[in-house]
């Protein structure tokens, strides 16, 4: 099968799951785009700098475009007072394109970002994020620590760091709540102000009823349905903006599994700037039926864990075909189906993140599982040396001495329109 190149100069700077509608409604809805950060997100930061012991400490907000700092202390550099950094200069993007902490003790040795520009100019040294999550899922950002000079960020440091992460997601969740208080007042307003127009349009047509029967009736009737389907409208609106924090059932779609690897790909050598990744793909697209935004994250985040976790001494490859179906679809209906074989030979991943890569890839390829559910568990096991995570049809292998091997099935879907993600 042919290689597939990265084209020079690719539009794909940013990491795909960065993009999710979701995600990017949720931080506009926070109100700390603007740049003027927030006094109880800097005390956070404050405090993680103090506690952690660390020079800087940041509460981050991404897009796709750049990284906001809503929360900040630079102790070693108080004089920069911006809000703002380049998406090319955010560490934390790595952290919620994988909804994983990232904690990283030496950022020169580290291959996922030792080609970044903040650690090639000597910023940033030593770095550990923890993703920012709210109540419906949507990973906004992260409190972060940094350091310029190498160092080991060890584990009671670390906890206070999550403990202080859930403070400060607190403070952004409330901000949510101001602003889902103030579209459900104006949804009640709309509700409000249709309700006559329909009162008097039933009542005209209960007058007409009542006198005799004649064509008029058929008009106000229309008229009533139509007036009616305005408010029933409004009121599933309601009912959904009141809805909060329940678990968003993300639809399910025919996409292109090699086009969503080739982004996730493209995206990942332009952000890390590393040729480390290969993509080896066929002429054919792969049709599968899936969460997109699920797909398009559990490609990356087995991409990113992998380079994080690498000696930097052989490429992360992701090989894509059709093949005989095992394991869940074995058996099936399936005579082939798409297959994704993930390979790092010099990457040693710890157990609890090669179990969670192979759960969230299960999600992402069970068809029985409604998004938006819990991640399914991976079964652990110790064969040959090395540990061995499956669910489904996800099977992952990982050993001290390495190689990282993920192989992954889909079962292939023809017709029906393909996504364009």
């Amino acid at each position: 099968m042919p290689v597939t190149e990265v084209a020079e100069g690719s539009t794909d700077t940013f990491l795909p799951t960065l993009a999710d509608p979701d995600r990017l409604a949720a931080l506009d809805h926070t109100g700390l785009l603007a740049g003027d950060g927030d006094p109880a997100l800097d005390r956070v930061a404050r405090l993680a700098s103090t506690l952690v012991d660390a020079p800087r400490a940041f509460v981050t907000l991404v897009t796709p475009e750049r990284q906001h700092l809503a929360g900040m202390v630079r102790r070693d550099d108080p004089e920069n007072t911006s809000r703002e950094t380049p998406l090319s200069a955010s560490l934390c993007q790595f952290a919620v394109a994988t909804e994983e902490p990232l904690v990283i003790a030496d950022s020169h040795r580290d291959p996922l970002v030792r080609d970044m520009e903040p650690v090639r100019n000597g910023a940033v040294g030593a770095y550990a994020g923890v993703p920012l999550r709210t109540s419906d899922g949507d990973v906004l950002g992260t409190l972060c620590v940094v350091d310029r000079s190498p160092r080991t960020w060890d584990d009671d440091h670390l906890a206070l760091l999550d403990d202080l992460t859930a403070l400060a997601a607190h403070e952004v969740e409330q901000r949510l709540g101001s602003v889902q208080g103030r579209r459900l007042r104006e949804l009640a307003q709309q509700v409000a102000r249709e309700v006559p127009p329909l009162a008097d349009a039933l009542h005209s047509l209960a007058e007409i009823a009542d006198a005799q029967e004649e064509p008029r009736l058929h008009r106000y009737a229309s008229l009533s349905r139509s007036r009616m389907e305005t408010v029933l409208s409004l009121a599933r609106r309601l009912g959904q903006a009141s809805s909060g924090a329940s678990a968003r059932q993300r639809p399910r779609v025919a996409v292109d599994l090699r086009a969503v690897a080739e982004r996730c790909v493209r995206s990942a050598r332009a952000v890390t700037g590393t040729d480390a990744i290969r993509l080896d793909v066929g002429p054919e697209p792969l049709l599968v039926t899936c969460d997109p935004s699920g797909l398009e994250r559990s490609i990356t985040h087995v991409v990113v864990t992998a380079l994080h976790h690498s000696g930097g001494g052989a490429p992360v490859e992701l090989a894509l075909g059709r093949s005989r179906p095992v394991g869940a679809h074995a058996g099936g209906r399936h005579a082939t189906v798409a297959t994704l074989t993930v390979t790092a030979r010099d990457s040693r991943v710890p157990t609890g993140e090669l179990a969670r890569i192979v759960s969230r890839f299960h999600e992402a390829t069970c068809d029985e599982t409604p998004s938006g559910q819990p991640e399914v568990p991976a079964t652990i096991r110790i064969a040959g040396g090395a540990v061995v995570a499956e669910s489904g049809s996800v099977h992952g292998r990982a050993s001290t001495e390495g190689p990282l091997v993920l192989r992954t099935q889909w079962p292939l879907t023809s017709g029906g329109a393909v996504s364009a993600r």
